[in-house]
């Protein structure tokens, strides 16, 4: 069993850059710090840190532990605070974080200002669903759950999906597209695999490798500007261009066939307590959030 005490050390000693300075920062005696080290790389078998010139750096074993020793921190951190109760995390996918969880998270914290700060952590749909194993968040709100064991998903929202076209593409003028004019434009961020991909293939049978792919870029601001600089169409949280499409930056279209949506997941633990704060936020959001709002 690793001594948290021990990993703190390693991690102070590795930041501060030496055993004095880590002494120093902790507010503990230099042997002290000599110990930990001494009793950490014992308990691992391997050695952690390398002493040279009057400062001190990571072995290879010790920079492929650095990253472990630091989550180890963290959630050790998050179990005290859960403990007392103090504030909320919550980790939402990109799309939600930037564009829909702002509002909602201010009237949260306006209705219910006893449950303490809320924080923010916005990252991938992965990265997410990792931190919330890893209890680094209270609560996941993402745009899709494979119902892993331990943890509760509820749909807290159907978000419309919408085609984006520049406001120089033939589609501007019209209110919607068909499925086979879908399929004859080169459409960013539809390979295999996507959200997008797998929301076309359900909704509208269309298997991922008919679809002509664009480029795929890595978040939906580059998405935006590619489709504005006439490199494909594509398809998102509508959302996401609600600002766009008002100053006529980008234009929107419906799909003929079946309007699309995205169904927004809030994920908890399911061993959490009633009173939890995370709790309180998955009951807020259903009725503070209807769908296009």
């Amino acid at each position: 069993m690793l001594n948290l005490a021990q990993v703190e050390t390693f991690v102070a000693v590795v930041e501060q850059g030496g055993f004095h300075e880590a002494a120093r920062h902790l507010g503990v005696s230099q042997p002290t710090v000599t110990q930990h080290i001494k009793k950490l790389e014992a308990d691992l078998v391997r050695p952690l840190i390398v002493r040279a010139h009057g400062s001190a750096g990571t072995t290879s074993h010790g920079a492929a532990f650095l990253p472990f020793a630091r989550t180890l921190l963290r959630i050790a951190g998050r179990a005290r605070a859960a403990l007392d109760s103090r504030g909320l995390v919550i980790g939402a996918s990109s799309n939600i974080g930037v564009y829909l969880l702002q509002p909602l998270v201010k009237a949260f914290a306006e209705a219910l200002p006893d449950f303490g700060p809320v924080d923010l952590r916005i990252a991938g749909n992965p990265d997410i669903a990792r931190r919330l194993e890893d209890s680094e968040v209270d609560i996941g709100l993402m745009e899709w759950w494979d119902d892993r064991p331990g943890f509760e998903a509820q749909v807290w929202r159907e978000e419309p999906v919408v085609v984006i076209v520049p406001p120089d593409h033939p589609w501007a003028g019209r209110a919607s597209v068909d499925k086979a004019e879908l399929l004859a434009e080169p459409l960013i961020g539809g390979e295999p695999g996507t959200g997008t991909a797998r929301l076309l293939e359900r909704e509208l049978g269309i298997a991922p490798e008919a679809l002509k792919a664009g480029p795929q870029l890595g978040s939906t601001e580059a998405v935006k500007q590619a489709v504005r600089a006439g490199l494909g169409v594509s398809l998102t949280l509508e959302s996401a261009v609600r600002d766009e499409t008002a100053s006529g930056a980008l234009h929107a279209l419906s799909v003929r066939e079946r309007p699309l949506a995205k169904s927004l997941y809030a994920i908890l633990a399911d061993n959490l307590p009633a009173a939890s704060p995370a709790r309180a936020f998955g009951e807020f959001l259903r009725p503070a959030a209807p769908a296009g709002v």
